[in-house]
Protein backbone atom coordinates (compact mmCIF):
# COMPACT_ATOMS: atom_id res chain seq x y z
CA UNK A 1 0.00 0.00 0.00
CA UNK A 2 1.30 3.46 -0.92
CA UNK A 3 2.57 5.87 1.72
CA UNK A 4 2.75 9.59 1.07
CA UNK A 5 4.61 12.27 3.00
CA UNK A 6 3.19 15.78 2.78
CA UNK A 7 4.04 19.10 4.41
CA UNK A 8 1.74 19.70 7.37
CA UNK A 9 3.35 23.01 8.35
CA UNK A 10 6.83 24.54 7.84
CA UNK A 11 8.29 22.35 10.59
CA UNK A 12 6.36 19.08 10.42
CA UNK A 13 5.68 16.34 7.87
CA UNK A 14 2.47 14.31 7.77
CA UNK A 15 2.19 10.59 7.04
CA UNK A 16 -0.72 9.69 4.76
CA UNK A 17 -1.62 6.00 4.58
CA UNK A 18 -4.59 3.73 5.20
CA UNK A 19 -2.34 0.92 6.38
CA UNK A 20 -2.63 1.07 10.17
CA UNK A 21 -0.14 -1.77 10.66
CA UNK A 22 2.45 0.30 8.81
CA UNK A 23 1.67 3.36 10.88
CA UNK A 24 1.83 1.47 14.18
CA UNK A 25 5.14 -0.13 13.23
CA UNK A 26 6.67 3.24 12.33
CA UNK A 27 5.53 4.68 15.64
CA UNK A 28 7.22 1.79 17.42
CA UNK A 29 10.45 2.42 15.48
CA UNK A 30 10.51 6.06 16.57
CA UNK A 31 9.73 5.41 20.22
CA UNK A 32 12.45 5.23 22.88
CA UNK A 33 12.77 5.31 26.64
CA UNK A 34 13.88 8.66 28.04
CA UNK A 35 17.27 8.42 29.80
CA UNK A 36 16.65 8.30 33.54
CA UNK A 37 12.93 7.66 33.11
CA UNK A 38 12.82 5.45 36.21
CA UNK A 39 13.50 8.46 38.43
CA UNK A 40 10.71 10.63 36.98
CA UNK A 41 7.71 10.99 39.35
CA UNK A 42 5.20 10.46 36.53
CA UNK A 43 6.77 7.08 35.79
CA UNK A 44 6.96 6.10 39.45
CA UNK A 45 3.25 6.80 39.91
CA UNK A 46 2.27 4.96 36.73
CA UNK A 47 1.04 8.05 34.86
CA UNK A 48 3.71 7.69 32.13
CA UNK A 49 5.41 4.69 30.55
CA UNK A 50 8.82 6.37 30.36
CA UNK A 51 8.81 6.59 26.57
CA UNK A 52 8.67 9.36 23.97
CA UNK A 53 7.54 8.92 20.37
CA UNK A 54 8.59 11.43 17.75
CA UNK A 55 5.55 10.64 15.57
CA UNK A 56 2.54 12.56 16.84
CA UNK A 57 -0.31 10.09 17.22
CA UNK A 58 -3.42 12.02 16.21
CA UNK A 59 -2.03 14.29 13.50
CA UNK A 60 0.32 11.56 12.24
CA UNK A 61 3.16 14.04 11.92
CA UNK A 62 6.87 14.08 12.69
CA UNK A 63 9.55 16.82 12.78
CA UNK A 64 11.06 17.56 9.36
CA UNK A 65 14.57 17.10 10.75
CA UNK A 66 14.24 13.31 11.04
CA UNK A 67 13.03 12.85 7.44
CA UNK A 68 16.22 10.99 6.42
CA UNK A 69 15.85 8.66 9.41
CA UNK A 70 12.21 8.03 8.46
CA UNK A 71 13.15 7.19 4.86
CA UNK A 72 15.90 4.83 6.07
CA UNK A 73 13.53 2.96 8.40
CA UNK A 74 10.87 2.73 5.67
CA UNK A 75 13.36 1.23 3.21
CA UNK A 76 14.60 -1.27 5.79
CA UNK A 77 11.16 -2.57 6.76
CA UNK A 78 9.05 -1.88 3.67
CA UNK A 79 11.42 -2.11 0.68
CA UNK A 80 8.59 -3.01 -1.74
CA UNK A 81 6.19 -0.31 -0.61
CA UNK A 82 6.47 2.94 -2.63
CA UNK A 83 7.14 6.03 -0.54
CA UNK A 84 5.95 9.20 -2.23
CA UNK A 85 7.33 12.50 -1.01
CA UNK A 86 5.65 15.77 -1.99
CA UNK A 87 7.71 18.45 -3.68
CA UNK A 88 6.93 20.82 -0.80
CA UNK A 89 8.70 18.44 1.57
CA UNK A 90 11.75 18.11 -0.67
CA UNK A 91 11.87 21.87 -1.13
CA UNK A 92 12.51 22.22 2.59
CA UNK A 93 16.08 21.13 1.83
CA UNK A 94 16.66 23.03 -1.41
CA UNK A 95 18.22 26.46 -1.40
CA UNK A 96 18.49 28.88 -4.31
CA UNK A 97 21.77 29.17 -6.15
CA UNK A 98 23.94 31.85 -4.57
CA UNK A 99 27.30 33.42 -5.35
CA UNK A 100 29.95 32.79 -2.71
CA UNK A 101 32.81 35.27 -2.41
CA UNK A 102 35.64 33.87 -0.31
CA UNK A 103 37.13 37.28 0.45
CA UNK A 104 37.28 37.49 4.24
CA UNK A 105 40.64 37.76 5.99
CA UNK A 106 40.86 33.96 6.07
CA UNK A 107 40.28 31.73 3.04
CA UNK A 108 38.43 28.51 3.92
CA UNK A 109 40.17 25.17 3.87
CA UNK A 110 38.70 22.58 1.45
CA UNK A 111 36.56 20.88 4.10
CA UNK A 112 35.32 24.27 5.36
CA UNK A 113 34.32 25.30 1.83
CA UNK A 114 32.50 21.97 1.48
CA UNK A 115 30.56 22.67 4.69
CA UNK A 116 29.71 26.21 3.57
CA UNK A 117 28.43 25.05 0.20
CA UNK A 118 26.44 22.15 1.71
CA UNK A 119 24.75 24.46 4.22
CA UNK A 120 23.75 26.97 1.53
CA UNK A 121 22.53 24.21 -0.79
CA UNK A 122 20.41 22.29 1.71
CA UNK A 123 19.32 25.26 3.92
CA UNK A 124 18.75 22.93 6.89
CA UNK A 125 20.85 20.37 8.67
CA UNK A 126 23.70 19.70 11.06
CA UNK A 127 27.39 19.92 10.28
CA UNK A 128 29.51 17.72 12.51
CA UNK A 129 33.03 19.06 12.33
CA UNK A 130 35.64 18.35 14.98
CA UNK A 131 36.33 20.91 17.66
CA UNK A 132 39.11 23.28 16.53
CA UNK A 133 38.17 22.82 12.85
CA UNK A 134 37.15 26.46 12.45
CA UNK A 135 33.36 26.36 12.67
CA UNK A 136 33.15 30.10 13.38
CA UNK A 137 34.73 30.88 9.98
CA UNK A 138 32.25 28.56 8.24
CA UNK A 139 29.31 30.22 10.02
CA UNK A 140 30.63 33.68 9.18
CA UNK A 141 30.89 32.85 5.45
CA UNK A 142 27.39 31.37 5.44
CA UNK A 143 25.85 34.50 6.95
CA UNK A 144 27.93 36.79 4.76
CA UNK A 145 26.79 34.95 1.61
CA UNK A 146 23.11 35.02 2.60
CA UNK A 147 23.24 38.76 3.31
CA UNK A 148 25.12 39.55 0.10
CA UNK A 149 22.67 37.53 -2.01
CA UNK A 150 19.63 39.15 -0.34
CA UNK A 151 18.39 35.79 0.93
CA UNK A 152 17.94 37.14 4.44
CA UNK A 153 17.86 40.48 6.23
CA UNK A 154 18.88 39.21 9.66
CA UNK A 155 20.62 36.16 11.11
CA UNK A 156 20.92 34.92 14.68
CA UNK A 157 23.69 32.75 16.11
CA UNK A 158 22.85 30.78 19.27
CA UNK A 159 25.74 29.83 21.56
CA UNK A 160 25.71 27.99 24.91
CA UNK A 161 27.37 30.61 27.14
CA UNK A 162 27.94 34.33 27.63
CA UNK A 163 31.69 34.01 27.16
CA UNK A 164 31.13 32.52 23.72
CA UNK A 165 29.06 35.56 22.68
CA UNK A 166 32.13 37.73 23.18
CA UNK A 167 34.46 35.21 21.57
CA UNK A 168 32.23 34.69 18.52
CA UNK A 169 31.79 38.42 18.00
CA UNK A 170 35.55 38.96 18.18
CA UNK A 171 36.11 36.15 15.68
CA UNK A 172 33.67 37.65 13.18
CA UNK A 173 35.30 41.08 13.47
CA UNK A 174 38.72 39.49 12.99
CA UNK A 175 37.44 37.79 9.81
CA UNK A 176 36.31 41.14 8.41
CA UNK A 177 32.78 41.98 9.62
CA UNK A 178 32.17 45.47 10.93
CA UNK A 179 31.60 45.49 14.67
CA UNK A 180 28.59 47.82 14.37
CA UNK A 181 26.73 45.20 12.31
CA UNK A 182 26.89 42.61 15.12
CA UNK A 183 24.57 42.72 18.12
CA UNK A 184 24.42 40.85 21.40
CA UNK A 185 21.37 39.76 23.37
CA UNK A 186 21.71 38.80 27.02
CA UNK A 187 20.68 40.19 30.40
CA UNK A 188 22.50 43.51 30.06
CA UNK A 189 22.35 43.97 26.27
CA UNK A 190 19.39 43.90 23.89
CA UNK A 191 20.80 44.73 20.45
CA UNK A 192 17.99 43.24 18.38
CA UNK A 193 18.31 45.83 15.58
CA UNK A 194 21.59 44.51 14.11
CA UNK A 195 21.94 42.40 10.95
CA UNK A 196 23.65 39.69 12.98
CA UNK A 197 22.63 38.88 16.55
CA UNK A 198 24.51 36.54 18.89
CA UNK A 199 22.74 35.20 21.96
CA UNK A 200 22.40 32.20 24.28
CA UNK A 201 19.63 29.61 24.46
CA UNK A 202 18.72 30.87 27.91
CA UNK A 203 18.27 34.47 26.78
CA UNK A 204 16.29 33.47 23.69
CA UNK A 205 14.02 31.13 25.64
CA UNK A 206 12.82 34.29 27.45
CA UNK A 207 12.47 36.19 24.16
CA UNK A 208 11.25 33.47 21.80
CA UNK A 209 8.70 35.80 20.18
CA UNK A 210 11.57 37.75 18.58
CA UNK A 211 12.70 34.71 16.55
CA UNK A 212 10.31 35.52 13.69
CA UNK A 213 12.61 38.43 12.77
CA UNK A 214 15.35 36.14 11.49
CA UNK A 215 15.75 34.49 8.11
CA UNK A 216 18.61 32.31 9.34
CA UNK A 217 19.06 30.58 12.69
CA UNK A 218 22.41 28.97 13.41
CA UNK A 219 22.93 26.90 16.57
CA UNK A 220 26.57 26.52 17.58
CA UNK A 221 27.52 23.58 19.83
CA UNK A 222 24.19 21.96 18.89
CA UNK A 223 24.82 18.85 20.99
CA UNK A 224 24.47 20.88 24.19
CA UNK A 225 21.05 22.31 23.43
CA UNK A 226 18.22 20.93 25.51
CA UNK A 227 15.34 19.64 23.42
CA UNK A 228 12.68 21.78 25.11
CA UNK A 229 14.81 24.94 24.71
CA UNK A 230 15.41 24.29 21.02
CA UNK A 231 11.76 23.52 20.45
CA UNK A 232 10.61 26.67 22.19
CA UNK A 233 13.05 28.85 20.28
CA UNK A 234 12.92 27.30 16.81
CA UNK A 235 9.17 26.79 16.76
CA UNK A 236 8.88 30.60 16.88
CA UNK A 237 11.36 31.06 14.01
CA UNK A 238 8.58 31.00 11.42
CA UNK A 239 10.51 32.97 8.79
CA UNK A 240 13.82 31.11 9.08
CA UNK A 241 14.35 29.21 5.83
CA UNK A 242 17.94 28.53 6.92
CA UNK A 243 18.23 26.42 10.08
CA UNK A 244 21.68 25.04 10.74
CA UNK A 245 23.41 23.34 13.62
CA UNK A 246 27.15 22.94 14.23
CA UNK A 247 28.76 20.49 16.61
CA UNK A 248 31.91 18.48 17.13
CA UNK A 249 30.08 15.55 18.71
CA UNK A 250 26.65 14.05 18.15
CA UNK A 251 24.88 12.32 21.08
CA UNK A 252 25.11 8.53 21.39
CA UNK A 253 21.55 7.91 22.57
CA UNK A 254 19.07 7.52 19.67
CA UNK A 255 16.43 9.72 21.30
CA UNK A 256 18.94 12.48 21.95
CA UNK A 257 20.09 12.27 18.32
CA UNK A 258 16.53 12.56 17.03
CA UNK A 259 15.77 15.47 19.31
CA UNK A 260 18.92 17.23 18.11
CA UNK A 261 18.01 16.71 14.46
CA UNK A 262 14.27 17.26 14.83
CA UNK A 263 14.22 21.05 14.54
CA UNK A 264 17.45 21.51 12.57
CA UNK A 265 17.77 18.68 10.10
CA UNK A 266 19.93 15.67 9.26
CA UNK A 267 23.72 15.55 9.46
CA UNK A 268 24.74 16.92 6.05
CA UNK A 269 28.52 16.87 6.54
CA UNK A 270 30.75 14.91 8.91
CA UNK A 271 34.44 15.68 9.48
CA UNK A 272 35.66 13.80 12.61
CA UNK A 273 38.80 14.72 14.53
CA UNK A 274 40.80 11.71 13.35
CA UNK A 275 40.29 12.57 9.69
CA UNK A 276 41.20 16.25 10.09
CA UNK A 277 44.26 15.43 12.19
CA UNK A 278 45.41 12.92 9.60
CA UNK A 279 45.11 15.64 6.93
CA UNK A 280 47.06 18.06 9.10
CA UNK A 281 44.27 20.56 9.74
CA UNK A 282 44.01 20.10 13.50
CA UNK A 283 46.51 18.95 16.09
CA UNK A 284 47.10 15.24 16.56
CA UNK A 285 46.09 13.99 19.96
CA UNK A 286 47.52 11.41 22.35
CA UNK A 287 45.42 10.33 25.30
CA UNK A 288 47.43 9.07 28.26
CA UNK A 289 45.18 6.89 30.40
CA UNK A 290 46.55 6.89 33.95
CA UNK A 291 45.02 3.83 35.62
CA UNK A 292 45.02 4.41 39.38
CA UNK A 293 44.63 1.64 41.92
CA UNK A 294 44.27 2.45 45.61
CA UNK A 295 44.95 0.71 48.91
CA UNK A 296 41.50 1.50 50.23
CA UNK A 297 38.44 -0.16 48.73
CA UNK A 298 35.93 2.64 48.23
CA UNK A 299 32.32 1.75 49.03
CA UNK A 300 29.02 3.58 49.18
CA UNK A 301 26.84 5.57 46.82
CA UNK A 302 28.14 7.25 43.68
CA UNK A 303 28.77 10.72 45.15
CA UNK A 304 30.32 9.28 48.32
CA UNK A 305 32.84 7.26 46.29
CA UNK A 306 33.52 10.19 43.97
CA UNK A 307 34.26 12.64 46.79
CA UNK A 308 36.41 10.17 48.73
CA UNK A 309 38.50 9.26 45.68
CA UNK A 310 39.10 12.91 44.84
CA UNK A 311 40.51 13.49 48.32
CA UNK A 312 42.95 10.60 48.01
CA UNK A 313 46.48 11.86 48.78
CA UNK A 314 48.19 9.61 46.22
CA UNK A 315 45.83 10.83 43.49
CA UNK A 316 46.42 14.49 44.33
CA UNK A 317 50.17 13.91 44.39
CA UNK A 318 50.10 12.47 40.88
CA UNK A 319 48.08 15.41 39.56
CA UNK A 320 50.44 17.81 41.33
CA UNK A 321 53.60 16.23 39.97
CA UNK A 322 52.14 16.04 36.48
CA UNK A 323 50.98 19.68 36.49
CA UNK A 324 54.41 20.82 37.68
CA UNK A 325 56.34 18.70 35.17
CA UNK A 326 54.47 19.74 32.00
CA UNK A 327 56.32 22.48 30.13
CA UNK A 328 53.40 24.76 29.26
CA UNK A 329 49.99 25.84 30.50
CA UNK A 330 47.80 23.07 31.86
CA UNK A 331 44.00 22.95 31.90
CA UNK A 332 42.54 20.77 34.66
CA UNK A 333 38.85 20.00 34.21
CA UNK A 334 36.69 19.21 37.24
CA UNK A 335 32.99 18.87 37.94
CA UNK A 336 32.29 20.11 41.46
CA UNK A 337 33.23 23.56 42.71
CA UNK A 338 33.92 23.07 46.42
CA UNK A 339 34.79 19.37 46.59
CA UNK A 340 36.98 19.27 43.49
CA UNK A 341 37.96 22.67 42.07
CA UNK A 342 38.69 24.36 45.39
CA UNK A 343 40.42 21.22 46.72
CA UNK A 344 42.82 21.13 43.78
CA UNK A 345 43.39 24.88 43.83
CA UNK A 346 44.46 24.81 47.47
CA UNK A 347 46.65 21.73 47.02
CA UNK A 348 48.44 22.92 43.87
CA UNK A 349 49.15 26.40 45.22
CA UNK A 350 51.14 24.74 47.97
CA UNK A 351 53.04 22.44 45.59
CA UNK A 352 54.12 24.60 42.65
CA UNK A 353 55.50 28.03 41.77
CA UNK A 354 53.26 28.22 38.70
CA UNK A 355 50.22 30.50 38.71
CA UNK A 356 47.26 28.44 39.90
CA UNK A 357 43.72 29.73 39.37
CA UNK A 358 40.27 28.15 39.57
CA UNK A 359 37.31 29.49 37.58
CA UNK A 360 33.73 28.25 37.49
CA UNK A 361 30.22 29.37 36.64
CA UNK A 362 30.22 31.67 39.66
CA UNK A 363 32.86 33.87 38.02
CA UNK A 364 31.68 36.64 35.66
CA UNK A 365 32.44 36.47 31.94
CA UNK A 366 35.13 39.16 32.25
CA UNK A 367 37.10 37.01 34.69
CA UNK A 368 36.88 33.94 32.48
CA UNK A 369 38.01 35.98 29.46
CA UNK A 370 40.89 37.41 31.48
CA UNK A 371 42.29 33.96 32.23
CA UNK A 372 41.57 32.61 28.75
CA UNK A 373 43.65 35.47 27.32
CA UNK A 374 46.32 34.97 29.99
CA UNK A 375 46.73 31.37 28.84
CA UNK A 376 47.33 32.62 25.30
CA UNK A 377 49.97 35.15 26.38
CA UNK A 378 51.78 33.20 29.10
CA UNK A 379 52.97 29.64 29.60
CA UNK A 380 53.21 28.98 33.35
CA UNK A 381 49.53 28.81 34.30
CA UNK A 382 47.67 25.90 35.84
CA UNK A 383 44.04 26.70 35.06
CA UNK A 384 41.45 24.67 36.93
CA UNK A 385 37.96 24.98 35.46
CA UNK A 386 34.62 23.25 35.67
CA UNK A 387 33.56 21.22 32.65
CA UNK A 388 30.44 23.34 32.31
CA UNK A 389 32.27 26.51 31.27
CA UNK A 390 35.35 25.16 29.49
CA UNK A 391 34.20 22.04 27.65
CA UNK A 392 32.50 23.98 24.82
CA UNK A 393 33.83 26.47 22.33
CA UNK A 394 36.54 28.07 24.45
CA UNK A 395 39.44 29.01 22.18
CA UNK A 396 43.00 28.77 23.57
CA UNK A 397 45.07 28.00 20.44
CA UNK A 398 48.31 27.18 22.27
CA UNK A 399 46.71 24.87 24.84
CA UNK A 400 48.68 21.64 24.71
CA UNK A 401 47.94 19.84 27.97
CA UNK A 402 44.60 18.87 29.51
CA UNK A 403 44.14 16.79 32.62
CA UNK A 404 40.68 15.23 32.99
CA UNK A 405 40.69 15.28 36.77
CA UNK A 406 37.06 14.18 37.18
CA UNK A 407 35.69 10.91 35.89
CA UNK A 408 32.83 10.99 33.37
CA UNK A 409 31.13 8.59 30.99
CA UNK A 410 29.22 11.02 28.73
CA UNK A 411 30.74 10.90 25.24
CA UNK A 412 29.84 14.48 24.35
CA UNK A 413 31.37 15.94 27.49
CA UNK A 414 34.57 13.93 27.18
CA UNK A 415 35.23 14.59 23.49
CA UNK A 416 34.24 18.27 23.66
CA UNK A 417 36.66 18.70 26.55
CA UNK A 418 39.50 17.18 24.58
CA UNK A 419 38.63 19.49 21.72
CA UNK A 420 40.05 22.41 23.70
CA UNK A 421 43.54 21.17 22.77
CA UNK A 422 43.05 20.29 19.11
CA UNK A 423 43.81 23.68 17.58
CA UNK A 424 47.01 23.81 15.56
CA UNK A 425 49.81 25.87 17.10
CA UNK A 426 53.59 26.15 16.88
CA UNK A 427 54.14 24.74 20.38
CA UNK A 428 52.28 21.53 19.49
CA UNK A 429 54.55 19.98 16.89
CA UNK A 430 54.14 16.59 18.58
CA UNK A 431 50.42 17.11 19.07
CA UNK A 432 48.20 17.65 22.09
CA UNK A 433 48.57 15.57 25.25
CA UNK A 434 45.52 14.55 27.28
CA UNK A 435 45.90 12.94 30.71
CA UNK A 436 42.85 10.96 31.78
CA UNK A 437 42.76 10.01 35.47
CA UNK A 438 41.22 6.52 35.38
CA UNK A 439 40.21 5.47 38.89
CA UNK A 440 40.02 1.69 39.18
CA UNK A 441 37.25 1.76 41.76
CA UNK A 442 33.56 1.09 42.08
CA UNK A 443 31.64 2.97 39.33
CA UNK A 444 34.66 4.63 37.75
CA UNK A 445 36.47 1.61 36.31
CA UNK A 446 33.49 1.15 33.95
CA UNK A 447 33.62 4.82 32.97
CA UNK A 448 37.28 4.44 32.03
CA UNK A 449 36.45 1.59 29.65
CA UNK A 450 33.75 3.70 28.01
CA UNK A 451 36.13 6.61 27.51
CA UNK A 452 38.70 4.28 25.96
CA UNK A 453 36.08 3.32 23.35
CA UNK A 454 35.35 7.00 22.62
CA UNK A 455 39.04 7.77 22.10
CA UNK A 456 39.43 4.80 19.81
CA UNK A 457 36.40 5.82 17.73
CA UNK A 458 37.98 9.25 17.15
CA UNK A 459 41.29 7.62 16.12
CA UNK A 460 43.26 9.33 18.90
CA UNK A 461 46.60 7.88 19.91
CA UNK A 462 46.24 6.01 23.20
CA UNK A 463 48.85 5.15 25.83
CA UNK A 464 48.05 3.36 29.08
CA UNK A 465 49.96 3.60 32.35
CA UNK A 466 49.46 1.91 35.73
CA UNK A 467 49.95 3.62 39.08
CA UNK A 468 49.51 1.83 42.37
CA UNK A 469 49.17 3.54 45.73
CA UNK A 470 50.63 0.48 47.43
CA UNK A 471 53.86 0.84 45.41
CA UNK A 472 53.80 4.67 45.50
CA UNK A 473 55.17 4.72 41.94
CA UNK A 474 55.29 7.99 39.98
CA UNK A 475 57.01 7.17 36.69
CA UNK A 476 55.53 9.89 34.50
Amino acid sequence: MDVKLTLFDPQTIQIQTEDMDYYDMMRDEFTRYVPGFRFVPAYKTGRWNGKICLIQEFRRTFPYGILMDYIRVHKEHFPRNPLKIDKEVLDLFRGPKVEINYNLTLYPRPYQADCIEAALKHTKGIIRSATASGKSLVITYIIKTLLENDQIEKAIIIVPSLSLITQFRNDMVEYGFKDEHIGEVWAERKQWDKNIVISTWQSLARNAERMSEFGAVIVDETHGAKAHELKKILSQASNAKYRLGFTGTMPVNALDKWNTKALLGPVIRDYPAGLLAEQGYISKCTVNMLNMTYVQEYKGEYNDVRDAVFQNKFRKQLIGMLSKKLDHNVLLLVDKVAKEGEVLEKYLKEKTDKTVVFISGRDPVAVREKWRNACIDKKDIILIATYGIFQQGINIPNLKYIILASAFKAKVRVLQSIGRALRKHANKEEGAEIYDICDQTKFFDKYSKLRLRYYDSEKFGIKEYKYSESCNNFNL
